[in-house]
């Protein structure tokens, strides 16, 4: 609580700077089914891009707040921002190059679950940062995602099959990442008013 009192705003800018890419990324899983599945690939859109917008907007304003709250750092913060700066590039190197490698050997059919594999590899070292254990089961589920995509590839399945079963897992991973934070966010909200109220 005495490090709530201290860092309320570090804690709430931190969970709206991961809100962002949960914002921007499940649209971009969550277009595919539309072209396997016009009818309910709409639908399944329609409820990806009504979440990002709320994340959007909510991480806007925990942006705002977080500014006039206490925003003390500590060599943690510092440790987190230098891991996840690592692991991000890895991350996006290993998505490049597959991407350009498997387009150029023309199996570009394999690229979103490689991508979707390269996303789940990359939540297992995160619950060493964050001291938490959310990732172990948000990288399986993702695996899984990806693990559909290649099944499907394997059996030969047209490419929009692929990209809409690993869309749908991606969507659904990075949908619930980005509910842990709303709710991350409103408990950290909350046991800092309650703390406040005490001490007035």
């Amino acid at each position: 609580m005495q490090d709530l009192r201290s860092r309320a705003g570090t804690m709430l800018n931190g969970t709206a700077s991961g809100m962002v890419p949960m914002a921007v990324f499940t649209p971009c899983y969550a277009i595919w089914p539309v072209f396997a599945w016009p009818v309910p690939g709409a639908v399944i859109l329609g409820v990806a891009l009504t979440w990002s917008v709320y994340l959007g907007l909510t991480a806007r304003r925990l942006f705002r707040l977080s500014a006039e709250l206490p925003d003390e750092r500590s060599e943690h913060d510092a440790r987190i921002t230098r891991g996840m700066t690592v692991l991000s590039s890895v991350q996006g190197g290993g998505i490049l190059l597959s991407a350009v490698v498997l387009w150029l050997l023309g199996l570009w059919m394999w690229i979103l679950p490689v991508v979707a594999l390269i996303v789940a590899l990359h939540f297992f070292p995160m619950p060493a940062l964050f001291g938490r254990t959310i990732d172990y089961y948000l990288g399986t589920l993702m695996a899984i995602a990806s693990l559909a995509g290649f099944a499907l590839a394997g059996l030969g399945r047209p490419w929009q099959e692929v990209w809409a079963a690993t869309g749908i897992g991606g969507a659904i991973v990075t949908g619930l990442y980005g509910l842990y934070m709303v709710r991350t966010a409103r408990r950290t909200l909350a046991q800092y008013e309650a703390l406040v109220t005490r001490t007035r």
